[in-house]
């Protein structure tokens, strides 16, 4: 009994950071959870990423990364910016996956901005995978209610191409507005959220 007190009094000592002795070292975890400072600072999308995934476009990796962020989101965020900006997470990063190029890297940022957050995600796309996008988030900017009700009569009807429905959800569901940056086959779409 007593070698398991011993025990976990070191394994709580191995959590802090102990600048002097490398091999004692370690994450730090614990002990930042106990300084959570009750105002969080205000950080420009000229600093560094919260968060930032570089990965292959491989839909098997949608459902670990999501559930990460979406925890870091809610430790990092207040709950209503971090709710909304989970769908968008989940959307945009799961068109990435899918519709990226194999050869091409898909890039997820999550920045601190004044108010809330800011989430860019990136991908190498084909040229009519691109114009797609861009009419999607056209009708999307018009009425973003009526491009939800089409975007899910496609998918009753199951026409082809599929439907864009994670855009749509987007703008819909969670009220964000969505920007377009094109860089020769390189697709990045970014949306704000303030709460």
């Amino acid at each position: 009994m007593k070698n398991r007190a011993r025990e976990s009094k070191s394994l709580a000592l191995l959590d802090d950071p102990i600048a002097a002795d490398p091999a004692r070292r370690a994450s730090g975890v614990q002990a930042r959870a106990r300084r959570m400072p009750s105002v969080r600072p205000v950080v420009t999308e000229n600093s560094l990423a919260l968060v930032s995934i570089g990965s292959p476009a491989d839909p098997a990796l949608l459902e670990p990364t999501y559930a990460y962020l979406s925890a870091y989101s809610f430790a990092c965020l207040s709950p209503l910016v971090a709710q909304r900006l989970n769908v968008a997470v989940y959307e945009l990063y799961a068109n990435a996956l899918r519709y990226g190029s194999s050869a091409g890297e898909v890039r997820l940022e999550l920045y601190r901005t004044a108010g809330g957050a800011r989430l860019s995600v990136s991908n190498r796309a084909e040229p009519a995978h691109l114009e797609r996008v861009k009419a999607q988030l056209a009708r999307v900017e018009v009425d973003a209610s009526a491009a939800f009700s089409g975007e899910m009569n496609r998918f009753a009807a199951e026409n082809e191409p599929a439907p864009m429905i994670g855009i749509v959800r987007v703008a819909h569901e969670a009220a964000l507005r969505l920007e377009l940056q094109l860089d020769g086959d390189r697709v990045q779409i970014s949306t704000c959220c303030e709460g």
